[in-house]
C-alpha cells in the first residue's frame, strides 16, 4: 500500500489522477475515495467528474452541478460535474474572456471592430458539439493552479478513450483552421479570430504535454471478471499511441477470503482468483491492489472515508 500512497501524493510533476474502466466497475466510489484522502492529507483537491451518470451526487448525497462544490466537512475538497450541455455556455463566456483579452495585444494593433465582431460571433453562435464543449472545460481543469490535486471520474470505457485522445484531434481541427486564417490575414491584416485561435490550441498543447506527462497518473478499476478485466488491455493499447501509461490497477469488489468457506462462495471466490492472478501476471511492472468487497454502498462521508483508509492506509500493507 505503501508504494500506491507514494505515486498518487501531489508534487510538482504530478497532479493529475485519472480512474478509467468498464461502466459499473466502481470508478466513481474509488475516485471519490481517493479525492477525499487526498483532502484530508491537507492538499487542495478538485474531484471532477465526466460521467454522465453523476454518480459523485449519490456518493457525496448532495446536489453538485457544473460549478464547483465545496465539501465543507472534508475541508480542501471540492467536487464538479461535468456536463455537456451546461458546458457549452460556460465554454463560450470563457472564449469571451480570451477574446476580450486580445486588447492587451497592442503590438498586433488588434481594432476595436475585430474585438466587437469576434464577441458578437461568439454570442451568436454558441451552439458547440457536446464533446468540444466537454473538452474544453476538461482543458481548463488540466491548466489550472487552484488545485493542488485534480481527481477525474471519468466515463464508461469507450468514451473515456474518447474525452483522452480527443485533445490531439481537436489540435489538429485547430492547426488547419490557422493556417486558413494565415492566408486570409495576409489579404485582410485583422488577426483577432487568429491570435484568439492560437491560444486556444496552445492551452490544448499544454494539456496534451501534461497528459503524456508524469503530472498524469492512470489507473484502471475493473473487477475479478473475464470481461472487466479483457476491458483493462484494451484500455491500456487505447492509450499507448498518445504515451499515457497505466500506473495501477484497482481490482474492486473482491469477495474476502474469510468469509468464502461455503461450496458456493468458495468457488466464486476461485474463479476471481483466478483473473486476479491474470491481472498481476500480465501487468506486473504496476501495482495492483484487491479492494474487497464492502458490507455497504460507499453512499456518505463516512462510507466514503472508510474506503480511502481501506486503500490507503499504510498501516494495512
Amino acid at each position: 500500500m505503501k508504494k500506491l500512497e507514494e505515486s498518487i501524493l501531489p508534487r510538482e510533476d504530478r497532479k493529475f489522477i485519472f480512474f478509467g474502466g468498464k461502466g459499473g466497475v466502481g470508478k466513481s466510489s474509488l475516485a471519490a475515495a481517493t479525492a477525499f484522502w487526498l483532502a484530508a492529507k491537507g492538499f487542495k483537491t478538485l474531484l471532477a467528474s465526466t460521467d454522465i451518470q453523476k454518480s459523485q451526487n449519490d456518493i457525496f448525497q448532495r446536489d453538485i452541478g457544473s460549478e464547483e462544490t465545496e465539501i465543507p466537512e472534508v475541508g480542501k475538497l471540492w467536487v464538479v460535474n461535468v456536463d455537456p450541455k451546461e458546458s457549452i455556455r460556460k465554454h463560450q463566456l470563457e472564449v469571451l474572456k480570451r477574446i476580450e483579452a486580445l486588447k492587451d495585444l497592442s503590438a498586433e494593433k488588434i481594432s476595436e471592430s475585430e474585438i466587437r465582431f469576434l464577441k458578437e460571433y461568439w454570442e451568436k453562435n454558441p451552439v458547440l458539439p457536446c464533446e468540444t464543449a466537454s473538452y474544453n472545460v476538461f482543458i481548463h481543469y488540466m491548466n489550472t493552479d487552484r488545485y493542488d490535486a485534480v481527481v477525474f471520474d471519468t466515463a464508461p470505457g469507450y468514451h473515456n478513450l474518447e474525452m483522452v485522445n480527443y485533445p490531439w484531434r481537436y489540435v489538429y481541427n485547430l492547426e488547419m483552421a490557422i493556417a486558413a486564417k494565415k492566408e486570409i490575414v495576409d489579404l485582410t491584416g485583422k488577426v483577432a479570430e487568429l491570435k484568439l485561435l492560437e491560444r486556444l490550441r496552445d492551452e490544448s498543447y499544454s494539456a496534451i504535454k501534461k497528459l503524456a506527462s508524469d503530472q498524469t497518473v492512470y489507473f484502471v478499476v475493473t473487477h475479478p471478471e473475464m470481461l472487466p478485466v479483457y476491458e483493462v488491455k484494451r484500455i491500456q493499447d487505447g492509450l499507448t499511441p498518445y504515451g499515457i501509461k497505466v500506473r495501477g490497477i484497482f481490482i474492486n469488489s473482491v469477495l474476502p477470503k474469510e468469509y468464502c468457506i461455503n461450496d458456493f462462495f468458495l468457488k466464486r471466490r476461485t474463479l476471481q482468483e483466478k483473473y486476479i492472478n491474470l491481472v498481476k501476471k500480465e501487468f506486473n511492472d504496476i501495482p495492483v491492489v484487491e479492494v474487497p468487497l464492502l458490507d455497504t454502498e460507499v453512499v456518505g462521508l463516512e462510507n466514503v472515508k472508510k474506503l480511502a483508509h481501506l486503500i490507503y492506509d499504510s498501516s494495512r500493507g
